[in-house]
């Protein structure tokens, strides 16, 4: 111990060199275990996909007079993990599900990490926050994107324990259910969140989808799909992909002739996403075949 007044040796203060070489170079690696590692984007980034680190899918779209729009989505069309376009400045301009080549919007370079480094990336936020529901999410995106899909739901059901009242949470969890086909789970999950946010069209939807389309007929409830995806159009007619799903629950329940006119309506709508028209249009050959067959 150095008494009051007394010159600090040699000894001490090579010492105290030491310690503050050994902090600075613990506060250097802490912060590159928590930093992806591909480096800034560029070109190459093209065409491989991305993780957001913020929002729910949001991105941006040039507005009026130039100026940026931030666009929230409100259903499943863009995700946290999105491909990439190209690569502009500050902008990533990324594609949505079903949109084929064209970008819908971008995302700010600094918030975005290549899916190579997102699984380890959001584990080094955990390990440093075992409460950071955001990071399980995003790592339950991404394990989701790699087919991942057990531990991924174990992320989403960690991120909901977290953050229960987040509607977001119950909707990403079943679509993870409903994409391993446990139906009863994902149905469970989506009527969670319609609970917790019942203007969201979105969620009636997924949970139509589900009662209709479950490989399990003694599951499916073409009636109850009917009166789901019904309610999410009367919230929101902006989507034609929602008449589509209503008109797979007029074919479950033989209500023929309505299904091919909804499809139809569905198909002629200038907002139908392209990368779907195929299935779509496949769709509606079956329901006007069983027509004709039924009326023949």
């Amino acid at each position: 111990m150095i008494s009051a007044g007394a010159r600090p040796s040699r000894s001490h203060i090579r010492l105290s060199v030491l310690l503050i070489f050994l902090i600075l170079a613990l506060q250097r690696a802490q912060a590159q275990s928590v930093s992806p590692t591909s480096g800034p984007p560029n070109e190459t980034w093209a065409g491989r996909r991305i993780v957001t680190l913020q929002g729910f899918g949001d991105y941006f779209v040039s507005g009026q007079h130039g100026q940026s729009e931030l666009i929230r989505p409100d259903g499943l069309g863009v995700n946290i993990v999105a491909v990439v376009q190209s690569v502009e400045g500050e902008h990533i301009w990324i594609k949505a599900n079903g949109a084929g080549d064209v970008p819908v919007g971008w995302v700010n370079k600094k918030n975005a990490i290549l899916m190579d480094d997102a699984i380890p990336y959001f584990t080094s936020l955990i390990e440093r926050n075992p409460k950071d529901w955001d990071a399980y999410l995003r790592r339950g995106e991404s394990k989701h994107a790699l087919n991942q899909r057990e531990t991924a739901i174990a992320d989403y059901t960690r991120a909901i324990e977290l953050h229960p009242d987040e509607p977001f949470l119950f909707l990403r969890r079943g679509r993870a259910f409903r994409t391993m086909k446990a139906c009863p789970q994902a149905a469970a999950d989506f009527e969670k969140a319609a609970n917790l946010k019942p203007v969201w069209a979105e969620l009636y939807n997924q949970a139509a989808g589900v009662y209709v389309d479950c490989p399990d007929p003694a599951f499916r409830n073409p009636a109850k799909a009917v009166a789901l995806i019904e309610h999410a159009i009367a919230l929101d007619v902006e989507h034609p992909t929602y008449l589509t799903v209503l008109a797979l629950a007029y074919f479950r329940s033989g209500q023929l002739e309505k299904a091919v006119v909804t499809q139809r309506q569905a198909l002629e709508s200038p907002k139908f996403p392209p990368g779907y028209r195929e299935e779509a249009t496949a769709q509606l050959h079956e329901y006007e075949r069983a027509l004709a067959a039924q009326n023949h």
